[in-house]
């Protein structure tokens, strides 16, 4: 099979860029315009099957047209199924270009909501433009574990040497002032505690009354807590649905260097990539790049696919999103990694979170490291822990079953104080099942499953109106699900209740 056409019509930077990244992929000769591109379609000199195409906003001279016949043809090209990329210059006409690319699908007879186009801000840099770019198209194209050392380049600096050069071969670019936009993927956090691409209106307005941020996190991987953040985020859904009080509900995949919540679902992209490369973080933006769970009645921000990208968004990244999505929907949870000393779910999860589930097993080694877990977890700051209140801190003990040598009163030992709030009883070929079949909506009325944790999203919700769990008729015997040992009417947690609220 051949290599992926590739259609640039962007400056000779960019696309000297895509042709040294690596990828398997045919990048055409450059087109100097839109004009260009059609004449070299009609032609032959391009390959009409060019599953890739990348525009720029800025070529032309200024006053001329070609915002709108660029934005003509990322409507044609979006509608005939290609990938189409706009390298974003010039931010301040990023509504501009929007509102060219609206007017030109009405033109067409296009719904803009259905239209598939990503901006891909020059400001961020080489590496960073061909990361969004593989965000889009790595399911059908082959990229390098790593991009070359000639991806790592300032965009910016080398555009504005190119029109100033002598003799450029792009005299019709415009030229770049000195006192360029600020970089809106930087790093670098404003006065207001945000990153630069950050909604602060979004970010100014109140949390809805009574939003819940839930975080659920573990010490020890394979104590099954990706499938607990799904089935509780998809419970209170269901339930709150059927009491007639939908909850919205969104679930964050925080792993990620191995994140698991696309393989629960069947889907994997876009990813939480998808908005760092934007150049700026508003609701349209994130809404547009998560991904719905339709069958748990819920959204989701998926991790980046390969590890290599954890470090693109980092914590400052993730600390406006979490913040952006505590805005947008009644109850968000949050899905973690198993290093809980990572700055990104030390200062962002565990901060971030109103309620923090520890998920262990009955195993020996789960319960030991949940001690040393909680231990740094709760150890005050000047005592090189973590600060986090206990109060804050429930333990779920997933996949319980009786008679296993692992007693109530170790657990509690075990976990210095912090209650018990929750036990998922032992299903493990229904929920590998579910898993492999991405049929994870069926564990919420599963005749074990969906008990636990109705009664784990009331623990968590105790104001909100819950409608109980119901199971249908099943001609299998279902035996009774257990609880702790020893503790087999979890009378004591419900005494206490979740968190110690009110104690």
């Amino acid at each position: 099979m051949s290599a992926p056409g590739v259609i640039v019509v962007a400056e000779p930077v960019i696309h000297e860029l895509l042709r040294n990244s690596g990828a398997q992929w045919n990048v055409q000769e450059r087109q100097p315009n839109i004009a260009a591109m059609w004449q070299g379609l009609a032609s032959g000199a391009l390959d009409v099957t060019s599953r890739v195409l990348v525009f720029s906003d800025a070529l032309g001279d200024e006053g001329s047209e070609e915002r709108e016949q660029t934005a003509r043809a990322i409507v044609a090209m979006s509608k005939a199924g290609a990938s189409v990329f706009v390298v974003v210059w010039k931010i301040d006409d990023v509504d501009a270009l929007r509102d060219a690319i609206a007017h030109a699908a009405i033109a067409q007879g296009v719904e803009e909501g259905v239209l598939s186009y990503e901006l891909l801000p020059a400001q961020k840099g080489g590496h960073l433009v061909l990361d969004g770019v593989r965000a889009q198209t790595q399911e059908f194209i082959d990229f390098p574990e790593q991009w070359p050392a000639a991806c790592e380049i300032d965009l910016m600096a080398e555009r504005r040497a190119s029109v100033q050069a002598p003799g450029s071969s792009v005299p019709s670019l415009p030229p770049i002032a000195d006192s360029a936009e600020p970089d809106p993927s930087s790093d670098v956090v404003t006065a207001s505690g945000y990153p630069a691409a950050a909604s602060m209106d979004l970010l100014n307005r109140p949390r809805p009354p009574g939003q819940v941020t839930i975080t659920v996190t573990s010490s020890k991987g394979g104590s099954g807590k990706s499938t607990a953040s799904m089935l509780l985020a998809g419970t209170i859904a269901r339930a709150s649905r059927e009491a007639g009080n939908p909850l919205s509900v969104c679930l964050v995949d925080l792993d990620t260097r191995d994140g698991q919540v696309a393989s629960l679902i069947g889907r994997f992209m876009p990813t939480a990539l998808n908005i760092r490369v934007q150049p700026v973080w508003d609701e349209e933006r994130i809404r547009r790049n998560l991904v719905p769970a339709e069958d748990l009645g819920i959204d989701t921000l998926l991790a980046p696919i390969r590890p290599r990208t954890a470090d693109t968004v980092g914590p400052e990244f993730y600390r406006a999103i979490v913040r952006s999505l505590q805005r947008m929907y009644d109850v968000v949870v949050i899905d973690t990694s198993v290093q809980y000393l990572d700055p990104l779910i030390a200062d962002v999860a565990l901060k971030e979170a109103d309620e923090i589930l520890f998920v262990t097993t009955l195993a020996s080694t789960a319960v030991q490291g949940m001690a040393r877990a909680l231990r740094e977890i709760t150890a005050p700051v000047d005592e090189s822990g973590l600060g986090i209140p206990r109060e804050k801190i429930g333990i779920i003990v997933n996949q319980s079953l009786a008679n296993v040598g692992m007693e109530r009163e170790q657990i509690l030992a075990a976990g210095l104080g912090v209650p018990v709030v929750g036990v998922i009883p032992l299903a493990t070929k229904d929920v590998l099942t579910a898993m492999n079949l991405h049929r994870m909506h069926e564990l919420v009325h599963h005749p074990l499953l969906g008990p636990a944790y109705n009664q784990l999203a009331r623990a968590c919700l105790p104001q909100v109106e819950l409608a109980e769990s119901y199971v249908e008729d099943d001609d299998d015997d279902v035996s009774a699900p257990p609880t702790l040992p020893t503790d087999p009417s979890g009378e004591e947690s419900r005494k206490r209740g979740l968190f110690r609220r009110g104690s």
